[in-house]
């Protein structure tokens, strides 16, 4: 079959066109003849990362890169299409760092192996990791250095500083009047030597007569040993004597009276004897706390109502009948009372462990100082059996009341209710 030259020119040009297409490709890096995995990466900065870049694992080009554009979700990220068309697999977690190849400052992306047994596929996102670049690595090594020479500098400005203040007039004149003045105090130690010297010389025969008298006590008391031997003698027998004094006897006594103090104490501890009652039986010490809260109301009501116990009058026109105000009586005239618990110049929170037992504390501010007072009460039978509780915990605690809200004296108050 004869082709004509229409098909021959036809043939010639998808030739051309196919000889275009591949070496245009290659000199991208991608070979159209070659099967290829496409892989993509995210980064924030590519660094100068190029299309055609090539993608290295351990230094054996596996790929390149064959696009980078923007995301699309417009936050400014890049995305890198990375072509491998080596068929070696990738575990999950394998990262692409991009990295520079040589000082120039070309860039590389190198894949670093992930330990995961499960393998990436084609279209799936790797990991992303930026080394750092030359000139970084340059930065983190002088700095270091560069601060260590501000220091060296600051501290040489600091002595230039410190020896020009040593050498100006000032200091000059200090140190001429130090000189001199240690000068004068060497002149001062030679004139106290030579001093010392005479004095040593003046009473050479003074130290001659007390080696002489040391000598003569040595001879007396060599000649009297005898009489220091009877008196050693005369100790010996005073100590005889008192070995022979009864102190056994004594210490026996002594034994004896501490077994009968522990026999009292024993007794006491049980419930033998008045003594042993007070100490262990509880219903004693109520009854003795009740009749003390007894008297304390009776004590109270006695200084209130002095007239209702003691009486005296030139002419007896009758007597006056006294009567405790009762509960229905107090309820008139709005007449209150509190116990007033103690006062304060700091606050005390209401919830304190130091009003345990005592319900409803309130606060009064009066000037700078606190009042803490139990809940009014219009029944003064009641307020008092408050306040013998309270004054158990609070001996200071007092009586105070009020009329329409107004503190008014207890005696007034006590006198508003009988009527």
């Amino acid at each position: 079959m004869k082709l004509t030259k229409t098909s021959k020119i036809g043939i010639l040009v998808v030739i051309c066109l196919t000889l275009l297409i591949w070496g245009i490709n290659f000199l991208k890096g991608r070979d159209i003849f070659r099967t290829e995995k496409v892989f993509y990466a995210r980064y924030k900065n590519v660094g100068g990362l190029t299309a055609t870049t090539i993608v290295t694992l351990n230094g054996l080009k596996v790929g390149y890169v064959r696009e980078i554009y923007f995301a699309e979700d417009l936050s400014g990220d890049l995305i890198v299409k990375i072509a491998i068309h080596n068929d070696f697999p990738l575990p999950k977690g394998t990262a692409a760092e991009i990295a520079s190849s040589d000082l120039l400052g070309s860039k590389v992306v190198k894949l670093n192996l992930g330990k995961s047994d499960m393998l990436l596929h084609a279209n799936d996102t790797m990991a992303t990791k930026m080394e750092a670049d030359i000139m970084q690595q340059v930065n983190e090594q002088i700095a270091p250095l560069k601060a260590k020479a501000e220091r060296m500098i600051e501290n040489l400005d600091s002595i230039v500083t410190a020896v020009s203040k040593i050498l100006s007039s000032d200091s000059q004149h200090n140190i001429s009047e130090s000189i001199r003045q240690i000068n004068l105090t060497m002149t001062n130690l030679e004139k106290i030597s030579g001093n010392l010297n005479d004095v040593v010389i003046d009473q050479k025969k003074n130290l001659a007569s007390t080696i002489t008298n040391l000598s003569e006590v040595s001879g007396n008391l060599k000649t009297n040993s005898g009489k220091l031997g009877h008196i050693m003698d005369n100790f010996s027998s005073f100590s005889d004597s008192l070995s022979k004094l009864e102190l056994n006897n004594t210490l026996n006594h002594m034994h004896g009276s501490i077994s009968n103090l522990q026999t009292i104490i024993s007794k006491i501890d049980t419930t033998n004897g008045t003594l042993g009652l007070l100490v262990n039986d509880p219903r004693l010490y109520q009854s003795l706390n009740s009749t003390s809260e007894s008297l304390n109301r009776l004590l109270v009501d006695f200084r209130l109502n002095p007239k209702k116990y003691i009486h005296f009058s030139a002419i007896d026109m009758g007597r006056e009948v006294y009567i405790s105000p009762s509960s229905d009586k107090q309820a008139s005239d709005n007449i209150t009372y509190r116990v007033q618990i103690f006062s304060s110049l700091n606050p005390v929170s209401l919830t304190s462990p130091l009003f345990k037992g005592i319900e409803e504390v309130s606060e009064i501010k009066s000037g700078n100082t606190y009042y803490y007072v139990s809940p009014p009460e219009s029944s003064y039978d009641k307020v008092i059996l408050i306040l013998n509780k309270i004054q158990s915990a609070f001996p200071e605690a007092f009586l105070k009341s009020y009329k329409n809200g107004k503190e008014i004296s207890l005696k007034n108050a006590l006198k508003t209710n009988k009527k």
